[in-house]
């Protein structure tokens, strides 16, 4: 469904003197169809640039991304435009996704309306159904975003994506902003219809137990770079790379990492591996030479040289 190649979104800054900010870097990694690809790591390390990115969102440096066999960045405006509705996004923040001036009814119609193809009654019935489909009532369709709570807000926005049909979602940590037990109802609803009408996703989030909740596959990253990838429970039962130890277990020690180094920003190495400045396990060829992404098992793959 998704080949992401060779990703690279780096950004620039100063008049004189430019410096780059590798937000994404020469990243690679496919997700099957009715999958769920988990996409996790610390704030900053570039997994929002990363969904911006495949849906061409904001320009990437360079890469490619193939869905269904085409080539997403090369395509121009008015091609992109007839496939946009097959890919989506959900943003963490939901409010901002609405227009407070609309009420529900009518923001879940508009997607609807941009098919041409459908009448008055057609659009109502389709509403309705929608907002069953997401655990909302019939009476909330007269209501504005503000008279509704932030769970319920993000239903609506789940609801108008779900007008589309789409084939590929992508979550941006759609649950962050919510309550516990609300995120929970969310969650459970999202699997339920990736089950119901086999979507592919792309989960990214933070919280390693909501990914772990989520998906059949996780991706680690860490400064612009994937530094582990593979099925869920391998990744929580046999993590190989330092930085995705942390992540599992942050406090622990004798298997797991602690981290007594400062981070350091991407764009402060040019050569090495990305996370020599905090790993304890790092030696002089790690500041020098960059590691290369090596299978350690069935679909797992680590991008650390010492590895064994």
């Amino acid at each position: 469904m998704i080949e992401v190649e060779n990703l690279k979104k780096y950004f620039s800054s100063g008049m004189l003197r430019k410096r780059y900010v590798k937000a994404v870097d020469d990243v690679s990694f496919h997700i099957e169809k009715g999958e769920t690809l988990g996409l996790v790591g610390e704030s900053g390390c570039g997994k929002t640039t990363i969904g911006k990115a495949i849906l061409k969102l904001i320009k990437p440096t360079s890469g490619r991304v193939i869905f269904d066999g085409v080539d997403l960045l090369k395509l121009k405006k008015k091609k992109l435009r007839r496939l946009r509705p097959r890919m989506q996004m959900i943003f963490q923040d939901p409010d901002s996704s609405l227009d407070p001036r609309m009420k529900i009814g009518d923001s879940i119609a508009e997607p609807l309306k941009l098919q041409g193809d459908i009448n008055k009654g057609e659009i109502k019935g389709k509403i309705l159904e929608l907002v069953e489909t997401v655990g909302l009532n019939p009476e909330h369709v007269n209501r504005y975003p503000y008279q509704l709570s932030g769970g319920q807000n993000q239903r609506v926005v789940l609801a108008r994506i779900l007008a589309l049909n789409p084939d590929f979602i992508i979550a941006d940590e759609p649950t962050s902003s919510l309550d516990v037990s609300v995120q929970a109802q969310i969650l459970n609803m999202m699997n339920d219809l990736k089950r119901e009408i086999h979507l592919t996703l792309l989960f990214i989030s933070h919280d390693l137990e909501v990914v772990r909740c989520m998906s059949d596959r996780i991706a680690v990253m860490y400064q612009g770079k994937i530094v582990e990838i593979g099925k869920t429970e391998d990744i929580f039962d046999y993590a190989k790379h330092p930085y995705t130890n942390t992540l599992i277990s942050p406090t622990s020690i004798g298997d797991r990492v602690i981290l007594d180094r400062d981070m350091k920003n991407a764009s402060d190495y040019t050569l090495g591996c990305v996370f020599y400045q905090r790993c304890p396990f790092a030696v002089e060829r790690c500041s020098k030479k960059e590691p290369e992404m090596i299978e350690i098992g069935k679909k797992h793959y680590v991008l650390c040289d010492r590895v064994t």
